[in-house]
């Protein structure tokens, strides 16, 4: 059975301005938790620039468990989307993760490419984590006007 992005709640936590890691520009920072039928889903971080729909919102999903350092096949996962906005809005996944990965050095995390995800039922849970993330966190309202809409 597929997981819907209606599914999915949505537990704000933290919120911050940050400076971006590829510009070195201001940005918002905003993480939080995800649930699927009372149990965790995932976390996730979106940085944005506001305002700005032409530089891409990164979003990045943390699966399975962190709190223990496990390898590929029983440690943690992530996965990494860039939001654009104006009329071909919408997510992409990325495969760009050395230095994510290099953070996040000491969980040793499978990154979830986008090979392993497009067309996959994988793909359709992270996109619908994604969806849920961008319709539901009403911290995320400046990367929603980013849409440009007929």
């Amino acid at each position: 059975m597929a997981i819907r992005w209606q599914e999915i709640v949505v537990i704000p936590e933290i919120e911050e301005d940050v400076i971006c890691d590829c510009c070195g520009q201001p940005a918002c920072s905003a993480e939080g938790r995800l649930v699927h039928n009372e149990a965790p889903l995932g976390r996730f971080s979106v940085r944005w620039r506001p305002g700005e729909p032409d530089h891409p919102a990164r979003h990045v999903l943390y699966l399975g468990d962190w709190n223990r350092k496990g390898g590929m096949d029983d440690g943690p996962a992530v996965a990494a989307a860039d939001y654009r906005g104006g009329e071909n809005h919408g997510f992409y996944l990325r495969d760009d993760a050395a230095q994510l990965l290099q953070m996040l050095r000491p969980w040793r995390p499978h990154f979830i490419r986008r090979a392993d995800a497009i067309g996959q039922p994988l793909g359709e849970v992270l996109f619908a984590m994604l969806d849920a993330i961008h319709v539901k966190d009403p911290r995320l309202q400046d990367i929603r006007s980013w849409a440009i809409t007929p």
